[in-house]
């Protein structure tokens, strides 16, 4: 292939990109709905001022993010993402969601799996992070610790980012490690959108110090309970910040069940024997 072939092949892959990401925020932002058609190829090539190929990558790519359902002679026809989806779509629908308070339960929803995620992370950095990972996280830990007593939110956000990465390498599962990619791209696109939403958890510093000594003492109970504890108190107080922004009222905590009453045995006693 010559040079000018290849660079042809290169804009034509951007430009289907670019088709794509256009489409897939109509889609996603409601101006696209479930059951609606798309133009023709004619129709879209010509509106997007390229040729038929690479408008068919575009569509291809959003089959392949289960946006459209393409069918021989029934043209291309937007999919109801809210059930075909995948975990692929939650970065660029808080990117373009236009409903705040869905924005908002869908960010809620993804907390309570992203804390059990992380407290699986915690876990198996406890069973196998090399003495290097630790060092790394300890290294980048001190550097947020500096940060966050700056006050400075924005580096310890970008920062955070990174810490939660190597701790999820420090597990050396290639599994969690795709999960978390996703939870992380949503939560981090949240954050991009809505940058006041970052907290900064007066107990930052001890999150991260007590998680790096609890993976040098090999203590999996402290790791979790710690990690559990950090969130609970974050995912709270952004959950409320979130709520605001959306102007709608958090949802009230549902009350737990009563607990059941233990059994009263109305029986008459059985009679004491004659003496």
């Amino acid at each position: 292939m010559t040079k000018l072939e290849k660079d042809s092949t290169k804009n034509s892959t951007n430009i289907a990109q670019q088709i794509f990401e256009d489409l897939q925020r109509h889609i996603l932002g409601g101006q696209l709905s479930a059951g609606e058609r798309l133009l023709g190829e004619r129709e879209l090539a010509a509106k997007y001022g390229t040729n038929r190929n690479t408008l068919r990558e575009a569509v291809r790519k959003l089959e392949q993010a289960r946006l459209v359902s393409v069918r021989h002679g029934r043209g291309v026809t937007v999919a109801d993402f809210r059930r075909t989806g995948t975990p692929e779509l939650l970065a660029p629908y808080l990117r373009a969601g236009p409903d705040m308070s869905e924005v908002a339960e869908i960010i809620g929803d993804v907390l309570e799996p992203r804390i059990l995620l992380l407290e699986y992370a915690a876990r198996l950095a406890v069973r196998r992070a090399e003495p290097a990972d630790i060092e790394r996280l300890s290294d980048i830990g001190d550097l947020l610790i500096k940060a966050f007593e700056a006050g400075d939110a924005a580096v310890v956000a970008r920062g955070f980012q990174r810490w939660l990465d190597v701790l999820v390498e420090a597990g050396h599962s290639v599994s969690v490690r795709w999960i978390a990619n996703s939870l992380f791209d949503a939560l981090r696109d949240t954050l991009d959108r809505f940058p006041n939403l970052w907290v900064l958890e007066p107990t930052f510093p001890e999150y991260l110090t007590g998680l790096v000594q609890a993976l040098r003492t090999g203590d999996e109970a402290i790791a979790v309970r710690t990690t559990r504890a950090y969130y609970e108190r974050v995912d709270q107080k952004l959950m409320a910040l979130l709520y605001a922004l959306a102007g709608v009222s958090a949802p009230s905590a549902r009350p737990e069940p009563p607990e059941s009453p233990e059994p009263v045995d109305d029986s008459e006693p059985p009679s004491a024997p004659e003496s």
